[in-house]
């Protein structure tokens, strides 16, 4: 089943974190990754969330997500956006009805 990372960011580096979009969009395309939204004037609707981009992926399933955030060219990149940024994210499954 399709598991999505919904991520919000606030970014106090924007250089730092273009290196980081820089290394990391190839990996992303390269391991089939959607990106399914990515808003970079992004407006927060819960009090107190400093956000300036949110970004939402999709990944086949949940081997697919795990396989990806281990990655040690992903994992490299991600110290560029760990260091530009305070990142608030989660991980979430497909909808799926039950209809009896």
């Amino acid at each position: 089943m399709s598991q999505f990372v919904f991520a919000c960011f606030d970014i106090h580096d924007p250089e730092g974190y273009a290196r980081y979009v820089e290394l990391a969009t190839p990996i992303f395309m390269r391991e089939g990754v959607k990106i399914l939204g990515n808003d970079e004037a992004a407006t927060a609707i819960s009090p107190g969330l400093k956000v300036n981009k949110a970004v939402l992926l999709e990944f086949r399933d949940k081997a697919h997500y795990k396989h990806f955030f281990s990655q040690p060219d992903y994992i490299a990149a991600a110290k560029h956006r760990d260091a530009a940024s305070t990142i608030t994210a989660v991980r979430f499954e497909r909808f799926s009805p039950n209809i009896a």
